[in-house]
């Protein structure tokens, strides 16, 4: 070790910041396999004499639950295994800020040396099914942390005063183990506390969260995630790091998303690819997958005829349509999308020769 890094490791253990002691030494067991390997190996196994609190440092998966959560009455605290095969979809803007939450945690000892720590608590706001939970277990990958996801129906008691020492216990032991706390639909319990429709035990639970956001550990991550920030405690809201607001899928995004869950069926459905890109413009990332994956069953199950049938359920009105918009449906997916006159007449019960005209009539 370096003088600097000695000098770093006593001002966080003077400091009291155990857990930053620990992810800062994670980090210099990383770098010392490559030029001492001897001297990583001796420190790792310091780290791993107490496994309870090294597990959040030194893996990527969330260990099994019995040996975390042991001796924590947090069963509502629900433990979420990486499954990512890819990044989530996300747009330009957003990329930048989650590669900055990355990068900061590599950075830890210069920020400290600035009096400065890393992002510790993230709020995503946005529509459902554009990203958030994905994207929060992304970066929890990407931390090399567990991801824990806190359900907030078993976190509610009917019980006075129980919902509040529930959440308490919740952040206790996010607190004491490095990791990703994910607390979706926060504004069920972080509403604003001058809504009259309120409850006490609801302002309490506001006033827990806002005590314990101001000295949120760097060696972990919080986020929350909300469908109505409308709803959301503006002091709550001023209390974490980042805000950062996830927008509808573009339209470049529902490309990739359409092609990403189409998979390896994508040559199958090269025919129509265009046309189902087409059809799921302004859908979430969640709605496009549960339609693409439906009609991947569909096609397994029942080949004969697909096309047809794809575009009966894309256009799932088509028969209620009045003549004039069956026919430039029917120009649409021939100009536009590559299907034949024939294929296009039949589908949408007009003639060719109408559609060869309408087509006539547009190139002029």
């Amino acid at each position: 070790m370096s003088s600097d890094e000695v000098l770093q490791v006593a001002r966080l253990a003077l400091e009291g910041k155990s857990s930053d002691v620990r992810l800062y030494l994670a980090k210099l067991v990383r770098k010392a396999r490559k030029n001492d390997p001897e001297h990583a190996s001796k420190l790792e196994e310091l780290l791993k004499s107490d496994p309870a609190r090294s597990n959040g440092v030194m893996r990527k998966i969330a260990p099994p639950e019995d040996e975390t959560l042991q001796g924590h009455d947090i069963s509502f605290l629900r433990p979420i295994q990486h499954r990512l095969e890819s990044p989530p979809l996300l747009d330009p803007s957003l990329s930048g800020q989650f590669q900055q939450i990355i990068q900061e945690r590599d950075h830890i000892e210069a920020l400290e040396l600035k009096g400065l720590k890393p992002a510790s608590s993230v709020i995503f706001q946005g529509p459902p099914g554009v990203g958030k939970t994905m994207t929060a277990s992304w970066l929890a990958h990407k931390l090399e942390l567990p991801l824990y996801v806190l359900d907030l129906t078993s976190v509610m008691s009917s019980l006075l005063g129980k919902t509040g020492s529930n959440l308490r216990s919740v952040i206790d032991f996010a607190k004491s183990h490095p990791c990703v706390l994910f607390l979706d639909e926060i504004d069920a319990i972080a509403k604003r506390r001058s809504d009259e429709s309120d409850v006490g035990e609801l302002k309490r639970l506001v006033n827990i969260m806002l005590q314990e956001l101001e000295d949120w550990p760097s060696s972990g991550l919080l986020i929350a995630a909300t469908n109505h920030p409308e709803l959301v405690d503006p002091a709550l809201w001023r209390r974490f790091d980042l805000d950062i607001t996830f927008p509808p899928p573009s339209d470049k995004n529902v490309k990739e998303a359409v092609i990403r869950f189409l998979d390896d069926d994508i040559e199958e459905f090269s025919p129509v690819l265009e046309l189902l890109i087409d059809s799921q413009r302004g859908e979430s990332f969640s709605n496009i997958k549960r339609t693409i994956n439906k009609l991947r069953r569909l096609k397994l199950i029942s080949p004969d005829g697909f096309e047809e049938k794809i575009v009966q359920y894309l256009f799932s009105d088509i028969n209620s349509l009045s003549r004039p918009d069956r026919i430039s449906l029917a120009v649409k997916l021939v100009s536009e999308f590559g299907f034949s006159k024939l294929k296009a007449a039949k589908l949408l019960g007009v003639s060719r020769d109408t559609i060869r005209k309408k087509l006539s009539e547009t190139q002029l």
